[in-house]
This record gives structure tokens, sequence and C-alpha cells, in this order.
């Protein structure tokens, strides 16, 4: 005999097996009509009748419950044993992103759907963006299962446009859980910037371009050109996005205006263009210019400081060769005494001030004199009468 255990903490009888008298479902009603026993009638071997396995067909949410199989013998008694039976429904998943317009408040931008589930699934989001999960639970399509509801809120922004994020399902049924991703789409007016001008528009350049770039969802149906100060130059030939200047004149410094229009608004961009009477260098140019003259610099700095270099070493090199005037020069008396033939005349030095120059030069003099003779230098020489001074030691011919 099974037993089941009703919500009140009752149990009652849902279905008895004889062996003569055969299968028996005491509760009448939807129980007797999707259950039975395994074994097919009385007529079974004895081993076979001792066999009281229940099935349940068509299982419903409310054959969960716990369920006791009581055995009755004779002469030994009775026994039994209590199992849960515990029933799952798998859920049908899906979702969907939500086309928004541009406002300044949340707003659900994706939906996921997880229906007829039993228990209730669990849904999560995974996104880059600051959105937030809300959910909602409903009875599910069959008595007893549950649907779920998440949905995915946002502020929409132009940069969530296109912005991807993933639905995830999670059931006790699943394996492993259900990865649903999907793409965000906020509508928004045409996000308006001119490219093309690079400060070098001069007289005659040709084929000058500038481009209207515009980000909008939906894409743009129309763009416009004009400037500030009235219709476009007659060089100017508008070409969609694009502005074609055939010839680049005065006609031309004016201040362009793109207008784009989508079905959910409108944007526009301006752009002033200044036209030169010459092109302007380019760094390409300058550069070797700039570099050459730095290097003329340095070239001519060093040739200076070599000049200077060379001009010091010489001086000091004559200063300490004999007869230059220095400390190191030496007494010849060969010399003193027959000189180059004549006499040794002296030329007072000419009136007047001194140049800088004899200044030091007569100070370098005035230093080597200083130096004291060799001992005995005084008591070998003796002057004559012509002013020149002669050993007294040397022999001459």
């Amino acid at each position: 005999m099974w037993l089941r255990l009703d919500r009140y903490g009752n149990n009652q009888s849902v279905a008895a097996f004889h062996p003569t008298y055969g299968a028996n479902f005491p509760n009448s009603g939807p129980y007797d009509q999707h259950m039975s026993f395994l074994m097919g009638n009385s007529r079974q071997s004895e081993a076979e009748l001792r066999d009281a396995t229940l099935l349940l067909k068509g299982l419903r949410a409310e054959d969960e419950a716990n369920y006791t199989c009581e055995f009755v013998t004779f002469p030994w008694g009775s026994s039994k044993g209590v199992t849960w039976l515990r029933v799952l429904a798998e859920p049908q998943n899906h979702a969907e992103a939500q086309e928004v317009t541009l406002v300044s408040e949340p707003k659900p931008m994706a939906r996921c759907v997880s229906t007829g589930g039993r228990p209730p699934a669990r849904i999560s989001w995974f996104s880059p963006l600051p959105g937030q999960g809300t959910e909602t639970r409903t009875a599910g399509p069959v008595p007893g299962t549950f649907t779920v509801t998440s949905r995915f809120t946002l502020v929409p922004t132009p940069e969530a446009n296109g912005a991807k994020v993933t639905c995830k399902v999670e059931h006790e049924t699943f394996p492993e859980p259900i990865l649903i991703p999907l793409t965000l789409s906020v509508k928004y007016p045409p996000q308006v910037s001119i490219s093309g001008y690079d400060d070098n528009w001069f007289v005659g350049r040709v084929e000058a371009t500038l481009t209207c770039d515009a980000q909008s969802n939906p894409e743009p149906t129309s763009y416009e050109w004009s400037t500030t100060t009235g219709p476009l130059p007659t060089t100017a030939v508008p070409q969609g996005p694009r502005l074609v200047i055939r010839a680049v004149d005065e006609s031309v410094n004016t201040t362009f205006i793109c207008s784009v229009v989508n079905p959910v608004g409108n944007g526009r961009a301006e752009q002033s263009i200044r036209v030169r009477d010459t092109p302007r260098a380019s760094t390409g140019d300058v550069g070797p210019v700039v570099w050459g003259a730095v290097g003329g610099t340095l070239l001519l700095l060093l040739l200076l400081a070599g000049g200077a270099m060379a001009f010091i070493l010489l001086r000091r090199r004559r200063r300490k060769s004999p007869g230059g005037g220095g400390a190191g020069g030496s007494y010849d008396p060969k010399t003193q005494v027959f000189g180059n033939g004549g006499p040794v005349l002296w030329t007072p030095p000419a009136p007047g001030p001194a140049k800088k120059e004899d200044e030091e030069e007569e100070e370098e003099e005035e230093g080597g004199l200083m130096l004291p003779h060799p001992a005995g230098a005084e008591d070998d020489m003796e002057s004559q009468l012509d002013g020149s001074l002669i050993s007294r030691r040397a022999v001459y011919v």
C-alpha cells in the first residue's frame, strides 16, 4: 500500500495492491488516472507479486510529496519505507534587446525571460555598463511552474548603443548555465564633427576636402552644407558628407556649416577656414634648416675654441724657448763677445704711455732679470769701453 503525506501532515492512501484482488486506488480522482503498478496482472509469479513499484504517468507539480510504501505480511507483521518525490520542470529561455530613445532617466534596455521552470530559474546580467537587473516572477504555463522575467535597466546614452550585454540563466535541470548575448540599441540624433582642415589652405590649392563625420542611430538621412555668410562659394561642391573645394581662393576664407538629419533629430558642426597667401612650411622642411643652423653654430664654436687653445700653447712654447725673455733663457759668452760683429747699441723707448703689450713684455723681462746670476759670474766678467762684457777666463783670437 502507498500512502501520500499531504500538506497538512496527514497520510492519504493513494494506491493498494493485493495478490488476489489486484490493484486498487482508494482515492478515486486524478490519482487513478495516471498511477499504476509495475506488475501487469494477478497471474504474475510470486517473485513478481512482491514488486509493488508505483508508476506515475504525466507527472504534475502536485505529485511532489513524501510517499510511504507499507508491506503487510502474515505472520511477520508489516514494514514500510519512505521516499521523497521531487518534481522538476526545465524552463524555456529567450532574451531580446529593447530599442529606446535617448533620455536622461533609466530605461529597460534588455529583457531576459525563463518560462515554465520548477523551481524558478535564476537570472543575472554581465555588462561593462553600469546597469542593473530587475526581476519579476509569475505563474508558468503549467500549474506549479514559474516564469521569471529580468530587465536590464540603464540610462540610455550614445555610448550604450551597440554595447554588448549577456543574460545568464541557471537552473537545476541545466548541466551548465545558459548564456544569451545581446546588443543594445539606443536611438539618438546625429553627433556631428568636421575633419579635413589642416591649417594650410593657401590661394591656388586645388581639391581641398572637408568631411562631415556624423554618429547617429539610425543612420543619417541627409547632409546639408552652408556657410555663416550665406551660400557656398562657387568653387565648393557638396558631395553628401564631403565638401570638395576645386580651387582655394579668398571666397573660401569663411566658416562652413554641416547639418545632418536622421529620424530622431538633427545635429550640426562648424569649421572656420583661414586662407593663406603662400603655403606654410611643413615640419619636414623646417627640420633640416633648424638642424643645419645648430650644426653650423656648434662647428663655429669648436673652431674658435681650437684657435684659442693653439694660441695659448704657442705663446707658452715661445716663453720656454732660448732668448724668449722667460725664466728659461741662458747666457752665451760667445754671443755676448762677438754679437753680430758690431757694437751693441741701446735705443731709449719713445716718449708717451706704454702699450699694454709692452708693459707685459717688460714685466716678463724684469722677471727674468730678477733671477740671480750663477755663483762667480760677476767676478768673471770685465766691462769694455764699448759697453760690452767679456769673460776674463775666455781665450780670444
